[in-house]
């Protein structure tokens, strides 16, 4: 389904999800338009992530600034190295600056109260 959207098949996508339907199959999510519209394929909740990580933030503080648990900040942070294909947490902050998905968010941490 992704594919066929991102193929610009609207059509296509619309059948298959019908032919889906008619077979009793659980309809398909895709992303969400937020999702769609970043430049990197990032989530709301993992653009959040790196913007706290882009403060030179650790794991620790990311969770409790985003009331997270760390396990799932890790997981976030995994994802946003995939996404933007680095290996690092200052390559992908470099990258998503160059990108512009930082736009000047990141800059100090502060835990939440």
């Amino acid at each position: 389904m992704a594919t066929l959207k991102r193929l610009g098949a609207p059509a296509s996508s619309r059948a298959f999800a019908r032919e889906r339907e008619a077979r009793g199959a659980a309809p398909l999510r895709g992303p969400r338009r937020s999702t769609l519209t970043n430049a990197a394929g990032l989530t709301r909740r993992e653009q959040d992530v790196l913007e706290v990580l882009a403060s030179g933030a650790t794991n620790t503080e990311i969770a409790a600034v985003l009331q997270l648990s760390e396990r799932t900040v890790a997981h976030h942070v995994s994802a946003i190295l995939g996404k933007l294909r680095v290996s690092t947490r200052t390559a992908a902050v470099k990258a998503a600056r160059g990108a512009g998905l930082l736009d000047g968010k990141d800059g100090p941490v502060t835990p939440a109260s």
